[in-house]
């Protein structure tokens, strides 16, 4: 099989590279950070091939429109959120024949699940490294997988959601969306009232959430949490059954440390959080009923620079950390390459932003 390829480098540019996306299958806004980790991969490898879903594709029957594989790739890169969407590659042809090395990054699966999705899961064969960003689900996936598998982290596009090099003022005091806990937000929801505090929140159950443009909407989010001095965070699927007391990082926390805002929320049980997040005070805790959050922000705001310093620090470890950039370079080399010229640039970039995020806070 190796015989038919050229010899060259994955994360080259000179490396050809398929990578299929479900942005037109499934619109909510959930989603728009796995098209947001295309994008980013997409801008890095200039020659990937990118292959959009025809609407067709949700009718995965004999009699199906498929695409068909004709031509040789060095890599296949499939991002999805949930296992079941693996059957979507039923609609693509030739993928395994014609891709030397294959790479899936599942972002959202939990262990508990494993048995009663067991059948999916051995369509994860086909792949030559599978990642996973839930650390707690890497065990359970491997056993029925009958394939080794990585834990590797969600993040942000660190360019469109840091504040540097120029820091927008934080007009907005709180900053919450997606799955939130209700006491909290009502209690956030009084203060606002009360004191006149900024409390920017969904409105719309974010089922009903269906961006026309990812892109744009995660411009958006990045200006709002760019200017927000709290982001509010909880485990992924805060409240769920889904997740069968299982307590991940979710994308929130990665977004909000991006911006430069205070996390404020809970903290993950996943040990993988504090490898991510490694010092004590990464989330300003608050209690899910609300009962506290106002002694907690009135700690914070206690006539020190408190809020500015976790901001700055946030950033500038996010900028070194948790990029998009920083996740495909981790993919690549557990496929056995290093990372393209345009990634290395990309990742020196950051850096100088992370040093000019570091400066500030000691001109501050």
């Amino acid at each position: 099989m190796s015989s038919a390829w050229p010899s060259r480098t994955v994360g080259q540019a000179a490396s050809r590279i398929l990578m299929p996306t479900l942005r037109r299958v499934n619109r909510q806004a959930a989603w728009c950070s796995n098209y947001e980790f295309e994008d980013v991969i997409r801008e890095i490898a200039h020659r990937a091939a990118w292959r959009r879903w025809h609407p067709s594709f949700l009718r995965l029957n004999p009699g199906v429109r498929r695409v068909v594989i004709d031509r040789d790739y060095d890599l296949f890169v499939f991002v999805c959120m949930n296992v079941w969407d693996l059957l979507y590659l039923n609609a693509i042809r030739g993928w395994r024949e014609h891709c030397r090395v294959a790479l899936c990054f599942m972002v959202e699966f939990y262990a508990g699940l494993a048995g009663e999705y067991s059948h999916f899961l051995r369509l994860l064969d086909k792949f030559d490294h599978v990642s996973l960003s839930f650390s707690g689900s890497v065990a359970a996936v491997e056993r029925l997988a009958g394939k080794a598998c990585h834990h590797v982290p969600l993040a942000a596009d660190a360019v469109r959601f840091t504040p540097y090099p120029d820091p927008p003022p934080r007009v907005i005091d709180i900053f919450s969306m997606g799955r939130r806990s209700e006491p909290l937000h009502d209690a956030l929801l009084g203060m606002a009232r009360a004191r006149g505090l900024f409390y920017l929140h969904d409105t719309v159950p974010g089922s009903l959430v269906r961006p026309s443009n990812p892109a744009e909407h995660r411009s958006m989010l990045a200006n709002s949490a760019k200017r927000s001095r709290f982001f509010v965070s909880f485990p992924a699927k805060f409240g769920a059954e889904e997740n069968r007391g299982q307590s991940e990082v979710g994308a929130r926390y990665f977004e909000g440390l991006a911006a430069g805002a205070v996390l404020l929320g809970q903290t993950p049980s996943a040990p993988a959080f504090r490898q991510d997040f490694p010092w004590p005070d990464a989330v300003v805790e608050a209690r899910p009923d609300g009962s506290d959050i106002a002694a907690v922000l009135a700690g914070l705001e206690d006539g020190t620079d408190t809020v500015q310093r976790l901001g700055v620090r946030n950033a500038a470890h996010a900028l070194r950390h948790h990029d998009w950039g920083h996740r495909w370079r981790s993919m690549l080399r557990t496929a056995g390459s290093e990372p393209s010229p345009a990634l290395q640039q990309r990742l020196a970039g950051l850096e100088l932003l992370a040093d000019q995020a570091d400066r500030s806070s000691v001109c501050g």
